[in-house]
């Protein structure tokens, strides 16, 4: 185990960098490290910030022209670390840059007003996000993005909250198979980011529990969207979703687009709110889609859903009793969140459409 911070064996995340062996536990006291940046280059390491959270503002420094830290060596655990203003010459510059075949997990970590959050390669990675945070990042041109997945096996994310994303996409992803749980995805009253949720290649998308807003200054009109750039990536192109909210303030638009070419689009148990179209691209009449117990209303009726600083997506009164379902349609579908960051477990027998099931 290597210890860092103030007084420990080594003053900064590069000191223990530099002698860390595969399997290493690295664990940096809270506080703030100025233009410390890192390539991890061996293995099997967790990297931890311990007695809270440690941050990491890069200065104008970058590691290999990258970002603050490189993800080079396989199997990377990082929990409890925040990245600030990672920004590069080429303008992709990524609080974490993944490379080629490097899996990483990311637990309650934070990522603000860098070029990207999260940058990773194409390759064989798998990337886990829990318990994190995503704000403000974006470089502004619209290359860059809160995180930016290529096409890599896996992507999943849980529990996280992005938002205020400059131009870019709060998330894209080219992965092989995305799975996004329990998360939120913000635009307020003020946010400029383009789709709330790109998965340009297409691939396997799940979506369920989500909070998803998009707001009147938005660069794009869509919410969510589906092999826009193509699917001819991934052998298998599909999309799910079951209990999500979306929101959008946004004049006109659509909530999701869907490349024709899709091989499934399945729709369940989602609470729509807003002027938008439900679907572009794809034909609603087409038999690869199809919409289960979802309702559309107006987004005055979800009006807590553009506050950032105090996200709420409980309807309002009047509109409860036509959110009720008389099953359940999804039973692995059993904690909510109430609240970014937050997970409660579902109570009762009984499920309403959209992700939260009872008030915040």
């Amino acid at each position: 185990m290597l210890e860092v911070g103030p007084g420990k064996t080594y003053a900064t995340p590069s000191a223990a960098a530099a002698v860390s062996l595969n399997g290493d536990t690295i664990r940096i006291a809270a506080g703030n490290y100025t233009g410390d940046v890192v390539t991890w280059s061996r293995s099997n390491l967790t990297i931890c910030g311990v007695g809270g959270q440690a941050h990491l503002y890069a200065n104008g420094n970058n590691a290999a022209g990258k970002g603050i830290w490189v993800a080079a060596g396989n199997n990377l655990v990082v929990e409890n670390i925040v990245f600030h203003d990672a920004k590069v010459a080429d303008k992709n510059g990524a609080g974490i840059r993944v490379e080629p075949n490097v899996n990483l997990t990311v637990r309650g970590c934070g990522f603000y007003d860098n070029e990207n959050g999260i940058l990773t390669a194409a390759g064989s990675n798998n990337i886990v996000i829990e318990r994190s945070t995503f704000a403000r990042n974006g470089y502004g041109d619209g290359y860059s993005h809160g995180i930016y997945i290529g096409q890599v096996n896996s992507l999943t994310v849980r529990q996280s909250f992005f938002h205020s994303t400059k131009i870019g996409h709060n998330l894209k992803s080219r992965a092989k198979a995305s799975v996004i749980e329990n998360s939120y995805f913000m635009d307020g009253t003020s946010g400029t980011a383009s789709y709330q949720l790109e998965f340009p290649n297409g691939g396997e998308v799940f979506l369920r529990g989500n909070l998803v807003q998009k707001g009147p200054s938005a660069d794009n009109p869509n919410l969510v969207s589906f092999g826009a750039e193509g699917i001819s990536v991934w052998p298998s192109n599909a999309m799910e979703l079951r209990h999500n909210t979306l929101v959008s303030t946004y004049s006109g638009g659509n909530f999701l687009y869907a490349n024709p070419g899709i091989s499934s689009l399945k729709l369940t148990a989602n609470l729509f709110a807003g002027t938008a179209n439900l679907l572009s691209g794809l034909s609603v009449l087409s038999p690869v889609f199809t919409n289960t117990s979802s309702y559309t209303t107006t987004a005055a009726n979800l009006s807590g859903a553009t506050n950032v600083s105090s996200p709420n997506f409980w309807p309002a009164a009047g509109v409860l009793a036509s959110l009720a379902l008389g099953s359940v349609p999804d039973a692995a579908y059993v904690q909510d969140a109430p609240l970014p960051l937050v997970l409660r477990v579902i109570s009762g027998s009984t499920r309403l459409i959209g992700a939260l099931q009872a008030a915040p």
